[in-house]
């Protein structure tokens, strides 16, 4: 415990975060009982959300991580169709009937991807990406084809 004469109050740590912010042309209210709450083990409202309103469990999310490194591995580009195609066949097999016919929403394979964006993020493609992987490489095609031969000695395909 810090000495009275080193103490600062909870308002005054908040009003110096907001002044920092300020000065950065930014206006942001810095509540002390949010403050309190989280230095007391609270969790965020963005905690909050995730625990209670994922689609995915813990788990599933990080076995569709590593399916998107496995998938880029293999040399084909991630893209919001192959995942929002795999996260609804994960929850379709889960839910059953109490999965919406609709599918995850429009922008949640955005949000898986920036969620995960240190380890998803330099394998992921954007339309430009995959244009330009589809040139032809002397060096890129022969990986392609070392990888496809160790796949189907790994598989034994």
């Amino acid at each position: 415990k810090k000495p009275d004469t080193e103490r600062t109050s909870m308002r005054a740590i908040c009003s110096k975060v907001e002044e920092e912010w300020r000065q950065k042309k930014k206006y942001v209210r810095v509540s002390r009982d949010t403050v309190r709450r989280r230095l007391q083990g609270g969790r965020s409202s963005h905690q909050f959300n995730m625990e209670t309103n994922a689609w995915l469990m813990e788990g599933e999310e990080e076995n569709l991580v590593a399916f998107c490194l496995d998938y880029a591995a293999r040399g084909f580009p991630l893209n919001h169709n192959s995942l929002r195609l795999h996260v609804n066949t994960i929850l379709r097999t889960r839910l059953g009937e109490n999965f919406p016919e609709s599918g995850v929403g429009l922008n949640w394979t955005d949000h898986f991807v920036e969620w995960h964006s240190a380890q998803l993020g330099r394998y992921w493609s954007s339309s430009l990406d995959s244009n330009r992987g589809r040139a032809v490489n002397e060096n890129t095609h022969q990986e392609w084809f070392k990888l496809l031969g160790e796949t189907i000695e790994t598989y034994q395909i």
